[in-house]
């Protein structure tokens, strides 16, 4: 269980990473006046996509972090 849990929690940073890099481009691209780029890119909704994405993982990782605790705890009675 707590492979899964590390698995999510490092699939969790990697989206982190890409949002960072894809709101950088985002900025960029508006700095530059290329908002045709961005629309041609699609990045809002790629941003939009990854932030419901790394929360749902969260939700996951909360999920079977409460079994673990729950599973221990069991253990203990």
């Amino acid at each position: 269980m707590q492979q899964l849990i590390n698995g999510y929690t490092e699939s969790c940073a990697l989206v982190k990473a890409r949002i960072c890099e894809l709101t950088q481009l985002k900025n960029k691209l508006k700095k530059q006046g290329r908002e045709d780029t961005i629309g041609e890119l699609d990045l809002e909704r790629r941003i939009r996509l990854l932030y419901v994405e790394n929360s749902q993982m969260e939700e996951i990782i909360e999920h079977l972090e409460s079994c673990v605790r729950r599973t221990v705890q069991r253990g203990k009675t």
